[in-house]
């Protein structure tokens, strides 16, 4: 047997809700790549899908770069002062230790996939 899996986050992801207890911050993460799911040594990845006006905290990831692919809907990204808008397509770098916040400005589901190398922890808000 073959050792590629080929994976459906809301099937095979690890379900998780942010934000509960924060009006505005509530998000679905699908945790689908790590080492408890799939035995990854490098990355751990998965899709958050935020609905209009939601937002992330704002976090960072001091031991990991991060990368985010927007796959359907748009928003904008916060670093620092700057807010930069993105879209469907769009890909966003994020240095290690850089503090960062994601926010829905759509009127439409926003689902964005997200890893980071190495392994690093999701922010708890």
């Amino acid at each position: 047997m073959g050792k590629i899996k080929v994976l459906f986050p809301f099937k095979d992801g690890k379900e998780t809700w942010l934000g509960l207890d924060t009006p505005g911050f509530r998000r679905k993460v699908f945790t689908t790549v790590n080492k408890e799911l799939v035995g990854s040594e490098h990355i751990v990845a998965g899709l958050t899908v935020f609905e209009p006006g939601e937002v992330s905290a704002i976090h960072n990831h001091p031991e990991s770069e991060e990368v985010d692919i927007i796959i359907r809907g748009s928003g904008t990204l916060v670093d620092g002062d700057e807010q930069i808008p993105f879209k469907e397509g769009d890909w966003m770098f994020i240095p290690t230790g850089v503090f960062h916040q994601h926010k829905n400005t759509g009127v439409e589901p926003l689902w964005l996939i997200w890893m980071y190398t190495p392994p690093g922890e999701l922010p708890t808000t």
